[in-house]
């Protein structure tokens, strides 16, 4: 498969993400790039609370019911919008519109930060069918597949896959969902919409979200929101990073729709230079709260933090600064207990909604200077420095400080520095376990949120650049014969043709070092060799042909430590096992253990009948973590007479039990 091969796939991802949401952003008011960017965090939303009450209900997952609680959700929206517009008829207009050429530059930006990311996606994934060789996507894939076979994707019962005969728990589904969505419509193979939908999610939700929480900070400047657009795909640490690690599909998700959220949070609390209408003000940012919790909780409790600062700016606005304690104190008051108590249920949140502290064992990585040092260089997790983009970072800081005005951004970058220093440079302990314990202690996942806040101060940096060019311009425009200006402003196309030409300079630059090697990375990981970790060339080849050997009913024994289970996912073919951390049944327990002896244990064959085991995908002992976990039931076939050889692949191995 080609890439010019998948653009049918990426319009039906595109489709998928955009339209059932937009129709809710539509209904609730909402209007050019807030329509755009608040549309695939809506969908997600839609996406995964009906996944759960389709689950409840017993509703096989389809795109019907989305698109069906998509449209009754916005025809509440605008029941409701239609009442407080009664209540309120002379309510001004909510949103100012950009001029077209604004819109224009707008849509250039965006342009060129979702053709940007696209390209560097490309460049790792390397073809569209190839897989992430890690750990995690022995789970990822086979819960797509999973969902397709159950016609569940609800983040209440997904977790039944791996879990054996107890009962399911809580795992965030939203990604899984959605991406099984775009194989149903597009009818594509399903590791290629997997590497689709990740490029659609980081070069059009990612690049949206944070050109919008631009826009709530600096308003209608078009230089500096489509700047934004372009600054999304120059940060080595997202997307990029959690495509490479892991791999962490559903963090990379929920960090993908964070931008959005915040903005949303930002107007929530009545801060942001755009405004929104009523409806939308209060309900985008907690929609979008429950999409990013259930893409996945530690993106939940990033927003939580990063809303923090935004809730204290809003309040010194509010109730500080313009002084109504005095005119009204009891207002005041009561605002002042509802923060403190906002604030106690920030810390007591942060304290519960958190993985088990034995799933919390990673280390620190570095020192506390080096720490500090790829926070301000923006090169976390030992990336290349990002001069560049760093000098652009730092320049909004003046700005910030200089102008007093955007503080609250401020604030946001220091509590994901904090918990960058904290998680990759703090010994183990009590205080590193309560910060950034919900963040497993890892510190690629921290080193991933830190450019959320680090892109609108780079922004801001940019924007400052623009106001000195201006002004230096202005210096050069021509004077009249008593050496005043003539025209105290430069000509519009100058100042156009000079912006962009440093806007394009800048681009190039931050393309260097920094992505290139976050993309050599990753493309190792995703690269189909001969000695991959995971599912090798000819591992993937036997995996291939299984559908013309094994029949849809029969079931194959496999180590998914070896790879083998991915035959469940690539192949669709029924595994034993499909995670590696899976809890097995009793019979699959005694296929595991005992299986090559079918001919002489009299317990096997119940187990072998009970499952309909009649396969074994024997890939060696090789492991994805380089471990040893025996399945002493599933090896040395070739000496078992229970067992005859039917294909091999060089060392992968397909047997047929002839037993029971």
């Amino acid at each position: 498969m080609t890439w010019v091969a998948t653009l049918p796939l990426a319009v039906a991802c595109v489709a998928l993400l955009f339209i059932p949401g937009g129709i809710l952003a539509a209904a609730l008011g909402l209007r050019g790039l807030s329509l755009w960017a608040s549309s695939p965090v809506l969908t997600i939303a839609i996406s995964a609370v009906t996944a759960i009450v389709c689950g409840k209900m017993g509703v096989s997952w389809t795109v019907v019911p989305v698109l069906a609680v998509s449209v009754l959700s916005a025809a509440a929206a605008w029941l409701i919008k239609r009442l407080l517009n009664k209540r309120s008829p002379t309510e001004p207009a909510p949103q100012t519109s950009p001029t077209t050429l604004a819109g224009v530059g707008q849509l250039l930006g965006l342009t060129a930060g979702a053709l940007l990311i696209a390209w560097q996606l490309i460049r790792v994934f390397g073809e569209p069918e190839n897989i992430s060789q890690s750990f995690d996507n022995v789970f990822h894939l086979n819960a797509i597949r999973y969902v397709l076979d159950t016609g569940s994707a609800s983040s209440l019962t997904i977790s039944s896959m791996t879990n054996g005969d107890n009962p399911p728990y809580f795992y965030p589904a939203a990604w899984h969902g959605m991406v099984s969505l775009a194989v149903q419509l597009a009818g594509a193979p399903l590791a290629a919409t997997v590497n689709v939908f990740n490029l659609v999610v980081a070069a059009l939700v990612w690049t949206l979200g944070s050109m919008f929480l631009t826009r709530t900070i600096v308003g209608n400047k078009p230089w500096i929101v489509a700047f934004s657009g372009v600054l999304a795909a120059c940060f080595s640490s997202f997307p990029i990073l959690l495509l490479d690690f892991g791999v962490l599909y559903p963090n990379f998700l929920s960090i993908a729709m964070i931008p959005l959220g915040l903005g949303a949070v930002v107007v929530f609390f009545g801060v942001a230079a755009t405004s929104w209408p009523v409806l939308a003000r209060f309900a985008v940012a907690p929609i979008a709260g429950v999409a990013i919790a259930i893409a996945h909780p530690n993106g939940a409790m990033t927003l939580v933090a990063l809303s923090v600062p935004v809730a204290l700016h809003a309040f010194r606005r509010h109730y500080l600064i313009s002084n109504p304690w005095r005119q009204q104190p009891k207002r005041t008051a009561a605002m002042s207990l509802v923060l403190l108590i906002c604030m106690a249920a920030v810390v007591i949140t942060w304290k519960v909604v958190r993985p088990p502290a034995e799933a919390a064992t990673w280390a620190p990585i570095q020192s506390r200077s080096d720490a500090i040092g790829e926070v301000i260089t923006n090169s976390a997790m030992n990336r290349p420095v990002g001069w560049v983009l760093s000098a652009l970072m730092l320049i909004g800081i003046y700005a910030v400080i200089r102008k007093r005005s955007h503080l609250w951004v401020l604030g946001c970058f220091t509590v994901t520095a904090v918990l960058f220093i904290t998680v990759s440079s703090l010994e183990r302990g009590y205080w590193r376990n309560v910060l950034t314990g919900v963040y497993y202690n890892d510190s690629f996942r921290v080193a991933a949120i830190l450019p959320i806040a680090a892109l609108p101060l780079a922004a801001l940096g940019f924007g400052y650049l623009m106001e000195k060019l201006q002004a230096l311009l202005a210096l050069l425009a021509p004077t009249d014969k008593d050496g005043y200006h003539a025209q105290p402003q430069p000509k519009p196309m100058l100042m156009g043709t000079s912006g962009l030409l440093v806007a394009i300079a800048l681009t190039v630059s931050m393309q260097g070092a920094p992505i290139k090697t976050a993309i050599v990375m990753a493309a190792s990981s995703y690269a189909q060799t001969p000695d991959s970790i995971l599912v090798s060339s000819d591992e993937l080849e036997l995996i291939n042909r299984l559908d013309r050997i094994v029949g849809p009913d029969d079931v194959i024994a496999a180590s998914p430590w070896a790879g083998a289970a991915m035959a469940y996912a690539l192949a669709d073919r029924e595994t034993t096992s499909r995670h590696t951390l899976s809890t097995y049944p009793a019979d699959v327990v005694t296929i595991n253990n005992s299986l090559r002896d079918a001919a002489t244990d009299p317990a096997v064959c119940p187990a072998v009948e009970t499952t309909g085991v009649r396969y074994v995908l024997d890939f060696g002992s090789k492991e994805v973590h380089d471990g040893w976990h025996s399945f002493p039931g599933l090896e040395n076939l070739d000496a078992s007479p229970a067992f005859e050889l039917v294909t091999r692949v060089g060392d992968a191995k397909l047997y047929r039990l002839l037993a029971c």
